[in-house]
C-alpha cells in the first residue's frame, strides 16, 4: 500500500512492548520499559530476580528517565539511587512473618535468610538513551548500567553498534585514560570524548583483501572508508568523566586500519595532496587489525550470572554515560536480557523484529508472537521477562508494519 506521506528523518516514535514471564513455576514481572516523546528518550530497566522489590524499583527509574537527560543527569540519578536506598533501609526495617510451628533454629535460620535478602532489595539495570537528530548524524546519549543492552541498525539492518557485541580489538582496549597520544610502539586509546586524526585512504569497495576479512556484505562496502590513525585528542565533553569506562574504547596501534562510515563527515583538511579528517568517537568506526582476523561482529556475547544494577553499583562508578554518533535513519533498540537471549546473533534479532513488526503493533495480534518468543528463550536457556523499546524514525505505517526502505 502506497503512501504520499513522506519520511521525516529529524524526529523518532518507538514501539515498546513489556511481557512478564511465561513459562516456569514461578512467575515473574519486573521489566519495565519507557518511551518519552516530547524529550526523545527510551528507557528500559530489568528488576533483578533474587533481590526483592525488584520491580518498584524498576518502575521507579523508568518513571525518572525523562529527567536523566537535562544537563545534571548525573544528580538526577543520584537521587533516584538515593530513593532506592532508602527505600531499602525502610524494607529492611519492616518485620518479618514466619510460619507457626517451626522450631527456633529453623526460624533464626529464616531470619538470617530473610535479612540477607533484604540488604539487596531493590536492584535495577538500565538502559537508557536521548536521541538528537542533527543535521548529517543522529547523536545519541546513552546511559547504562548493568546487561539490559543497546543496539543500533541501518535501515537495511546492518549492525552499527551494540553494547554485547564485540567489534575488532574492542577487548583488548588500553585502561590508562592520562595517554591519548600515539607512541611509535604503543597504542592510543579512542573514545567516547575523544576525537581521532586520520587519513583517508580510499573506499573500502577498493580493498578486496580486507574486505575478505570482515562480514560486511558487498552492497555495503561502498558506505565506508578505509582510514589510517594518526593522533587523539580528548575533547573533554564526555557527559560523566569521573566515571569515564574504557569498555567502549577502541585501542588503535601503528599499522592498523580504521573503517569509518561516510555518514561520519568530519572536519576534512588537505596537506601535500593527502586528505585527511577529523572525527568524533563512534562506535561504528572498526579497527581491522593487520595482524589478525577481524572478530564476528553480529555475535551477541550472553553474559554471565552477574550483572551490575542500581543503586549499588551506581555509588562505586559503575555507570556507562556517553554520546555516540550515527547517520540518518538509524533504528535503536534498547532491551532487557530476555529478548537478546533468545537469538543466536543480531541479525536474527533484527529479522524477527521486522517480521512481526506489525504483529507487535496490535496488541490483539500481539500475545501470539510473544509467546512463541518466550518459548524460544525457554528453549536456549529459560524463560524471562522480555522488555524492549524499538526507536524508529518517524514514518507512516502501512499494511506491513513500520514502513522502510
Amino acid at each position: 500500500m502506497k503512501s504520499n506521506t513522506t519520511t521525516s528523518t529529524d524526529r523518532y516514535d518507538a514501539l515498546m512492548v513489556v511481557s512478564p514471564m511465561m513459562f516456569g513455576e514461578d512467575g515473574k514481572d519486573q521489566d519495565r520499559a519507557r518511551w518519552y516523546g516530547p524529550g526523545q528518550i527510551a528507557c528500559v530497566c530489568d528488576g533483578v530476580s533474587s533481590s526483592p522489590c525488584s520491580g518498584q524499583a524498576a518502575e521507579l527509574v523508568v518513571s525518572h528517565a525523562p529527567i536523566l537527560f537535562d544537563g545534571r543527569g548525573i544528580d538526577r540519578l543520584r537521587t533516584v539511587c538515593d530513593l532506592l536506598t532508602a527505600w531499602r533501609r525502610e524494607y529492611q526495617q519492616s518485620e518479618l512473618a514466619f510460619p507457626e510451628g517451626i522450631t527456633p533454629a529453623m526460624r533464626e535460620t529464616l531470619q538470617k535468610v530473610a535479612k540477607e535478602m533484604q540488604a539487596t532489595s531493590f536492584q535495577t539495570t538500565i538502559v537508557a538513551a536521548q536521541i538528537d537528530c542533527r543535521e548529517k548524524v543522529v547523536s545519541v546519549h546513552i546511559l547504562q548500567c548493568g546487561d539490559s543492552a543497546f543496539f543500533a541498525f541501518s535501515d537495511q539492518g546492518q549492525l552499527l553498534s551494540s553494547s554485547l557485541t564485540s567489534g575488532p580489538d574492542n577487548n583488548n582496549a588500553i585502561r590508562n585514560k592520562s595517554d591519548n597520544r600515539l607512541r611509535p610502539f604503543g597504542r592510543m586509546r579512542f573514545g567516547p570524548g575523544d576525537q581521532i586524526l586520520v587519513r583517508i585512504e580510499g573506499s573500502f569497495a577498493n580493498y578486496r583483501e580486507l574486505a575478505q576479512r570482515t562480514q560486511i556484505r558487498d552492497k555495503h562496502r561502498k558506505n565506508w572508508l578505509v582510514c589510517s590513525a594518526i593522533e587523539t585528542c580528548t575533547t573533554g565533553t564526555y557527559p560523566m568523566d569521573s566515571n569515564r569506562s574504557p569498555l567502549h574504547s577502541l585501542s588503535v596501534r601503528p599499522g592498523d586500519y580504521l573503517l569509518v562510515p561516510r555518514f561520519l563527515y568530519g572536519t576534512q583538511l588537505t596537506s601535500k595532496g593527502q586528505h585527511y579528517r577529523v572525527l568524533d568517537y563512534s562506535s561504528s568506526i572498526r579497527v581491522l587489525s593487520t595482524e589478525k582476523p577481524d572478530t564476528l561482529y553480529n555475535r551477541i556475547v550472553q553474559r554471565g550470572t552477574t550483572t551490575k544494577v542500581l543503586p549499588d553499583h551506581f555509588y562505586s562508578g559503575h555507570v556507562d554515560s556517553y554520546v555516540d554518533h550515527f547517520p540518518l535513519g538509524t533504528h535503536f533498540l534498547l532491551c532487557s536480557d530476555g529478548l537478546y537471549s533468545s537469538f543466536s546473533d543480531a541479525r536474527c534479532l533484527w529479522q524477527w523484529l521486522r517480521d512481526n513488526v506489525r504483529a507487535l503493533s496490535h496488541k490483539e495480534e500481539r500475545q501470539p508472537v510473544l509467546k512463541k518468543l518466550h518459548s524460544q528463550l525457554n528453549d536456549r536457556s529459560g524463560d524471562d521477562d522480555i522488555a524492549f523499546v524499538w526507536a524508529y524514525p518517524h514514518q507512516t505505517y502501512c499494511s506491513e508494519g513500520i514502513r522502510g526502505k
